[in-house]
């Protein structure tokens, strides 16, 4: 929360801060701030230079931390502090920079953000924020997000100056795990970091030489660990060219860099996720209760769907999949998984008089098979440091039915409005994501199909909700009810098992 009477020495004794007469460190991926205590001092010209490497750098020392309440309780106002002092503070000049003093120790975090700019009223501005005036230029994220998180923010030097200090949960120095970087076989890589694998894949701090006499350049990459050679060469080969193709603007695919020759199972890219979709929706969600930002990505997300499936990308094995015999085994597959349960029979009827609707009305058209991403499910869209949503994950990537991947997002929409206790808000993010994919797609689907791809995504998602983390059963089934709750569901008493 915000706290004017909080200074910077009074934030440092609470974390215990040692004596800073020292020279500080200049290197935010120096392994000893993940081990002791340290003291940082960087800068730069914006948000993009310095947070993502800050943020690994934090996730790493206080890897015991939730990574949910970590970002809502640090990296998020972090970050709104970063582009404040940018945007607003330094108006954006390139000659002005971003200093950043960081100091971390066995009880927390003390952060200082400083701008070059003209400062402004702090007091006058939380006044009429707590008053709830109109406090701001712009849409006021930055100061609602410092007054809802749990870290303590004051402002010094005119407000030029931002105070942070985090003081986690479970504290204490954490201890050294010594990581090798791959043989990076990149000639222009100069040095390489490697910080520890999360949902998204390892993340790779290098340094690329430039060749214009130019200082090298910081970046980072993202490395995904496949089981198999196979799966890494589809992997490449198919988000290369989807990648290549720009098939979305506000959905992207992110580059696919290499794949090491000592380590072919490894695909690198250039790009640097944070979050999964559920795990930046349920943030979103958190402050305010509103399903606006799932409305709005929704509409993003059936876009990039409808490029997908409209791309001349032809997946390897180019033989395309055999539908229909696939779509007959996915269903009674489903079937099965419905009478294991301990649900009501009612259901198992619902779905099967779903999957005969659909069938019907698929032999009534010659079916289309497209380009699929063929395993779609939220934490295959990756929120990035760059505030851009990416799609990501291609080893399952072929020619087959697009309803599989409308199904597979769409379900995942249901699970998380029951999660948030409003399933009419899932129908209506249901509906607009359709509208949206249907507004661009070249093969429309029907409101009927996609409650029957939802459903049978849930189904089958059934089979293994007991053995992985994630949703759990009963949330997968009261999704299945709420996706087969439609006009002329009576008809399902006529199927028989």
């Amino acid at each position: 929360m915000i706290d004017l009477s909080r200074t910077r020495r009074g934030l440092l004794r609470e974390i215990e801060a040692p004596d800073l007469a020292g020279d500080p460190l200049r290197d935010v991926t120096d392994t000893r701030i993940a081990t002791t205590d340290a003291h940082v001092s960087i800068c730069g010209h914006g948000r993009e230079g310095l947070f993502p490497a800050l943020k690994l750098a934090l996730s790493e020392r206080l890897a015991a931390v939730p990574r949910a309440q970590l970002a809502r309780d640090l990296l998020m106002p972090l970050r709104n502090a970063l582009g404040n002092a940018s945007k607003h503070g330094n108006r954006g000049e390139p000659a002005k920079q971003v200093s950043v003093e960081l100091v971390v120790t066995g009880k927390g975090v003390f952060i200082a953000v400083a701008d070059e700019g003209a400062g402004f009223d702090v007091a006058r501005t939380l006044r009429r924020f707590l008053e709830q005036e109109r406090y701001f230029e712009n849409r006021g994220t930055g100061f609602r997000n410092f007054h809802r998180g749990r870290s303590t923010v004051s402002y010094e030097n005119g407000g030029r100056t931002l105070l942070l200090s985090y003081r986690p949960p479970i504290c204490g120095n954490v201890s050294a795990d010594s990581r090798t970087c791959p043989a990076l076989e990149l000639p222009e890589i100069e040095s390489c970091r490697a910080y520890a694998s999360d949902d998204c894949g390892i993340r790779y701090v290098v340094r690329v030489s430039r060749h214009d006499g130019q200082p090298a350049e910081t970046r980072i990459l993202t490395g995904r660990l496949h089981s198999t050679v196979a799966a890494a060469k589809a992997d490449f080969e198919a988000a290369t060219r989807l990648y290549d193709a720009r098939m979305a603007k506000d959905v992207l695919i992110p580059r696919a860099v290499a794949r090491l020759a000592r380590e072919p199972q490894l695909v690198l890219y250039d790009f640097d996720p944070w979050m999964n979709f559920w795990e930046y929706q349920s943030y979103r969600h958190s402050y305010g209760g509103s399903f606006r930002g799932l409305r709005h990505s929704a509409k993003s997300i059936g876009r990039a769907l409808a490029g997908l499936h409209r791309s001349e990308f032809v997946p390897r094995p180019a033989e395309p999949e055999l539908v229909e015999p696939r779509l007959g085994e996915m269903t009674l597959r489903a079937e099965r998984n419905l009478q294991s349960l301990p649900c009501e029979p009612t259901l198992l009827n619902h779905f099967r008089f779903s999957a005969q609707q659909v069938r019907r009305r698929e032999l009534e058209r010659q079916r289309t098979l497209t380009p699929i991403h063929g395993a779609l499910r939220w934490d295959c869209i990756q929120y990035g440091s760059d505030d851009r949503l990416y799609l990501y994950r291609f080893e399952r990537c072929r020619r087959s039915d697009p309803g599989l991947d409308l199904g597979g997002f769409a379900a995942d929409v249901l699970c998380f409005a029951l999660a948030n206790h409003d399933e009419a808000a899932g129908s209506q993010c249901c509906d607009i994501f359709l509208r949206s994919y249907n507004s661009k797609a070249e093969h429309p689907i029907s409101e009927d199909g996609l409650r029957f791809y939802s459903a049978l995504v849930l189904a089958e998602r059934l089979r293994d909700a007991g053995s992985r983390a994630g949703v759990g059963a009963r949330q997968l089934l009261g999704a299945l009810d709420a996706v087969l709750c439609c006009e002329g569901r009576g008809a399902a008493s006529e199927v028989r098992p």
